[in-house]
């Protein structure tokens, strides 16, 4: 890798970490709930130890890292060495377009890779840190071994190679990802009317399962894997209504400002 290409990679890096730090800090402190006893927790009486939240925000912050350094390769890859299909032209259509296709890609990466990493001989060795925080708060989003993130957020390298979405449309989507997973690790409902089942989109309680039963609920945006797949957990429905009307109850108890 010639100088110029180095240097542009390590601009690339340090810009998607830069952004992914900040992120994740912002929505983290916005999200955070870890107090027992809240109406609107999916688990009430649980919370996280303190040790185990500061490892999952340490954790983080080295994670963030090798996902910024897949997306910035990747990156490098596409507009250095023009390896890759080319992006659809920008326009109004497009660009929109690139973001859905982008979500339905990394919704497949993701469950098949996290389907696999919940087998036998990977999950101990592999996936079994990010269960070790349970229940979740939002910091525990990106709390994942380095090889974790080889099998799930090597999407981010991947997509600039297979997909005719342009880079600029990978970071955005990347950044919605993000900031969704956080919010998904909450504890709290915070999906709404667009997660009202049969709704396609996945919400907090979703993932919330996920780390209680462990075998279901792969997905990272849709529910329609797990649905044709006979891995949505069998309450998830019943339990997102119920969590929905909780929250939506405990917001309307609060006082006006």
């Amino acid at each position: 890798m010639s100088a110029p290409i180095l240097l542009r990679f390590i601009a690339t890096f340090a810009t998607v970490y830069t952004l992914l730090l900040t992120v994740y800090f912002a929505t983290g402190l916005l999200f955070f709930t870890n107090q027992p006893g809240r109406a609107d927790k999916i688990q009430p009486t649980r919370i996280l130890p303190d040790a185990k939240v500061k490892r999952d925000i340490q954790q983080s912050v080295r994670s963030l890292a090798s996902i910024a350094a897949m997306f910035a390769l990747g990156h490098i890859l596409y507009t250095s060495f023009h390896v890759g299909w080319t992006a659809w032209p920008a326009n109004i259509w497009s660009v929109p377009l690139s973001f859905v296709l982008s979500m339905i890609a990394y919704d497949t990466w993701f469950y098949w890779m996290h389907r696999l990493l919940h087998t036998k001989p990977f999950y101990r060795p592999i996936h079994r840190w990010h269960h070790l925080s349970l229940p979740s708060v939002a910091w525990s989003n990106n709390s994942d071994t380095l090889l974790d993130n080889m099998f799930l957020q090597s999407y981010w390298l991947a997509a600039h190679l297979i997909l005719p979405v342009a880079p600029a449309v990978l970071l955005a989507h990347k950044l919605y990802d993000h900031v969704s997973g956080i919010i998904g690790h909450s504890g709290v409902e915070h999906g709404g009317a667009i997660t009202y089942p049969p709704s396609p989109f996945n919400s907090v309680t979703h993932h919330d399962q996920h780390h209680r039963y462990f075998n279901c609920n792969y997905s990272p945006h849709f529910t329609v894997w797990d649905r044709l797949m006979g891995t949505l957990h069998k309450t998830h429905d019943a339990e997102l209504k119920d969590n929905l009307r909780r929250r939506q109850r405990a917001n309307a108890a609060l006082p006006d400002i």
